[in-house]
């Protein structure tokens, strides 16, 4: 699936999530697995916090890491992707 700049990307809130030091785990009862997040992946799950567009998270992530827009917006796309396959995110 392609995002497009108006799509609204939220995370589910179905699941259990900690932080241990530089990383934030999250565990799905449902599927019965964890994952671990670091650097940009932790930051886009936090920021996801509040539901945002697509566009918004991408400008966002462009200011905070200094990468251009084409490879920012591939890179996030790309792990949002494997997100939403494992059930992490909601995209309206």
């Amino acid at each position: 699936m392609r995002f497009g700049p108006e799509d609204r990307l939220s995370r589910v809130e179905n699941l259990l999530s900690t932080e241990l030091d530089q990383e934030t785990v999250l565990m799905s009862l449902d599927a019965g697995a964890y994952y671990g997040l670091e650097g940009p992946a932790r930051t886009i799950w936090e920021t996801l916090a509040a539901p945002m567009t697509f566009s918004a998270l991408v400008a966002r992530l462009i200011r905070q890491y200094q990468v251009s827009p084409e490879t920012c917006a591939a890179d996030v796309e790309k792990f949002l992707q494997a997100m939403q396959r494992e059930g992490l995110l909601r995209v309206e």
